[in-house]
């Protein structure tokens, strides 16, 4: 992973290589590794678990970094939320299966979004259980609309958080109190915490105008309003890794669902960059 960071940080052609190489290595190593599980052994050998996960997180976020091909990263997703599912919403109350967990809302939210495609961390169990000692922040509650089966879409519903209520939300909002210290990440600025939010609830209000409303504007208004927040995280000279992924897949989905020609060319333009 370091090496693959160095290699995308620098450009480097011969170590960029090398990262390619040690991937290989590692997702044929990762799969003899699967298979050794016993399915009906899973729940018992969580130290087993936890190492295919962790494995599975760094093969995905390689491929996020470095793609293959467009959203490349997705099957690591999905092979990761299999391993969980084994450990179970219970296990995940515990680190580090929280913060694995944590971290696949978060990237799951984007395929809930691009592909209209759910998963289990939709159903009320998994909304609710990992949450019990530590408790849910704004953000939790926003990826969790992202996560939800899209009935209330179909019938143009209210989502239940607008962007109107989020910007008073603090820094300490964000992480969990009792999670050791765990955090989204550390941009600076409680404005650049509330421009996230505020990307994320916009997206989904894109993804169900486009679905409910025939009329274009608010289509367009939310696009514009997208693609200048990411402009803004983007112009910052540090971007935590995770943040510019959040970024850089609303880029992609502002591209996807923009009724605009020229605000989709920009969202690939800004994609792109």
């Amino acid at each position: 992973m370091k090496l693959a960071f160095r290699a995308v940080a620098e450009n480097d052609v011969s170590l960029k290589a090398a990262a390619y190489q040690y991937y290989s290595s590692g997702l044929e190593r990762h799969k003899a590794q699967l298979h050794q599980l016993v399915p009906w052994q899973r729940h018992q050998r969580l130290d087993s678990i936890l190492n295919l996960l962790l494995m599975s997180m760094a093969l995905l976020e390689f491929e996020m970094m470095a793609p293959l091909a467009a959203d490349s990263w997705v099957p690591h997703a999905y092979g990761a939320l299999g391993l969980l599912e084994q450990v179970g919403p219970e296990g995940c109350q515990e680190s580090p299966f929280f913060e694995i967990f944590w971290q696949l809302r978060f990237f799951m939210s984007y395929v809930a979004l691009s592909a209209r495609k759910m998963s289990f961390l939709g159903s009320q169990t998994w909304m609710e259980i990992p949450f019990l000692h530590r408790g849910k922040t704004e953000f939790d509650r926003v990826i969790d609309t992202l996560l939800l089966e899209d009935h209330q879409m179909s019938k143009g519903e209210p989502l239940g958080l607008e962007t109107s209520d989020l910007w008073q939300i603090s820094d300490r909002d964000f992480g969990h109190e009792r999670g050791a210290g765990f955090k989204f990440a550390c941009l600076g600025e409680n404005a650049d915490f509330e421009r996230i939010v505020r990307i994320l609830v916009e997206l989904r209000e894109l993804v169900s105008a486009c679905a409910s409303d025939p009329s274009p504007k608010r289509q367009e208004s939310l696009s514009a309003a997208i693609l200048a927040d990411c402009k803004h995280l983007m112009s910052q000279p540090s971007l935590p890794f995770n943040v510019g992924l959040q970024v850089t897949s609303a880029a992609s989905l502002v591209a996807q669902y923009a009724s605009d020609s020229l605000q989709k060319q920009e969202a690939e333009r800004l994609f792109t960059d």
